[in-house]
């Protein structure tokens, strides 16, 4: 099998040791970069090419999100797995839709994030502990989109009752 070559992008110098001296204990595993910020993660993306992407969402210049749409419209190949500390329902769909491979909170475990980084380098997508290839991907998207929808219009009917009768 070919070695994994991984690109780690987050602000914070330690998480970042600790993503590469996690990773490099993997034999299959080459952490070939890293960056502290998007405009270094897309320059770094395309310099060298990694299979993935392990990408903080909240970075200090544009978010993680913002830099994953960019490197989708870029043509890039890697696979992005996103890294939050706010693991939030709708953040996971806008993760999705904006070309991600992965979203993982950052309590994921070592073991867990290089079975994801496999998975992810082999064209599925994970969601939380559920496996996808592209259509089931889709699938899980319109579903959670639909839903996502008839929630906001629920709120928006309660929030607008709830002014009426002030």
């Amino acid at each position: 099998m070919d070695r994994i070559r991984i690109l780690v992008v987050d602000d914070h110098p330690l998480f970042r040791q600790g993503l590469r001296d996690v990773l490099r204990s993997e034999d299959d595993i080459d952490v070939v970069g890293e960056a502290a910020n998007g405009e270094e993660a897309i320059a770094m993306t395309q310099a060298l090419a990694p299979d993935a992407v392990i990408l903080d969402i909240n970075l200090p210049d544009q978010n993680g999100l913002q830099v994953t749409r960019q490197l989708k419209a870029l043509h890039s190949s890697a696979a992005v797995v996103l890294l939050t500390a706010y693991d939030d329902s709708e953040q996971i769909l806008h993760a999705f839709r904006a070309g991600g491979s992965a979203y993982c909170p950052k309590d994921v475990t070592p073991a867990q994030l290089v079975q994801i980084l496999r998975q992810v380098v082999q064209g599925h997508f994970v969601v939380g502990d559920q496996l996808f290839d592209q259509e089931g991907l889709q699938n899980w998207l319109d579903r959670n989109v639909e839903k996502a929808g008839r929630s906001h219009a629920a709120e928006t009917r309660e929030t607008s009752a709830s002014k009426r009768r002030c």
